[in-house]
């Protein structure tokens, strides 16, 4: 089976929850498919007690820790794919965290929704996104109506959503927002040598304050997306509330892909694999085509304690 069915499933109540989940769940388990399910907390009690003994059947994990980072969700489930294929059809109850994201959050959450349309295009994945409308917020709701292309009816039966958009459609649309302007004091630098790239990183990871494995791994990340636009690159660094960031600028007739790198790296060398190797370090990783070039913006987290006297 190679056809990668991604349904949204709206719920607002624990009733409507397991009225989704059970079934399709349990048809599953009767046609021998693995099952894998993602949800809150709570919602995996529900669904726990609602299976009973099959429960034990389900792998199952609570969705704050699957996968932090957008680009590290998107791989395991190709993972999980991946080790269970020879088995058919794969099913995946998969609820994304909505409560208590920055509005950036959100918007880079919904870039993955729409792009898992592509990643796993080819897999025989059925998936059902949950979507509580009771936290989710309206926009959401109704933006998953158009990351997904179908709509989950009862957890048995499906049909199209009237608002599905292509992923670049929506990804586009997504990234017409301007990123934050780049401030006045930023450290920059115009680079010709990857080593170089990689050196400017280090110096100002360690001039704000980095640990030296963080400062590390952020110079592994800046060197990727380097590699991945072409030298020589305009880089800028500084620092906000909670974070560095970098951003890389070069001048390149070919077109960047958003996508670039959410896709684990096979055996055979594609461009942007090293941008999967960044998106993991990363809490951010934005690929934007501008007139003229290309644009990678990277931001990864930081944290300052000061000891009182």
């Amino acid at each position: 089976m190679t056809e990668f069915i991604h349904e949204a499933g709206l719920y607002g109540s624990d009733d409507e929850f397991l009225g989704m989940a059970v079934p399709f769940v349990r048809d599953g388990l009767d046609k021998g498919e693995p099952v894998m399910v993602t949800t809150t907390a709570g919602n995996l009690d529900l669904l726990g007690a609602a299976l009973g003994h099959d429960a034990r059947r389900v792998d199952y994990a609570e969705s704050a820790y699957f996968g932090r980072r957008t680009a590290q969700r998107a791989a395991a489930f190709l993972r999980y794919w991946e080790r269970n294929a020879a088995r058919g059809r794969v099913r995946v109850l998969a609820e994304p965290v909505w409560a208590g994201r920055s509005a950036r959050d959100v918007v880079t959450w919904k870039r993955m929704e729409s792009g898992l349309n592509v990643i796993l295009a080819g897999t025989g994945v059925w998936m059902i996104c949950p979507y509580d409308t009771r936290t989710a917020g309206p926009g959401v709701v109704e933006d998953a109506l158009r990351t997904h292309p179908s709509i989950s009816v009862g957890g048995r039966e499906r049909r199209p959503s009237p608002t599905y958009a292509d992923p670049a459609r929506f990804i586009g649309e997504c990234d017409r927002e301007p990123l934050p302007e780049i401030p006045r004091d930023a450290a920059v630098a115009t680079i010709g040598h990857l080593r170089r790239v990689r050196r400017f990183a280090g110096e100002q990871a360690r001039l704000h304050g980095l640990a030296e494995d963080r400062a590390a791994m952020l110079c592994v990340a800046v060197h990727e997306a380097a590699r991945y636009l072409g030298l020589p690159v305009t880089a800028r660094m500084w620092e906000t509330f909670g974070a560095l960031v970098c951003d890389l600028w070069a001048g390149r007739e070919t077109e960047c892909d958003p996508l670039a790198g959410f896709t684990p790296p096979g055996p055979d060398e594609r461009p942007g694999d090293g941008l999967w190797v960044a998106r993991q370090i990363c809490d951010y990783l934005d690929i934007r085509q501008e007139e003229g070039g290309c644009r990678i913006r990277l931001q990864a987290a930081t944290a300052r304690l000061q000891e009182s006297a």
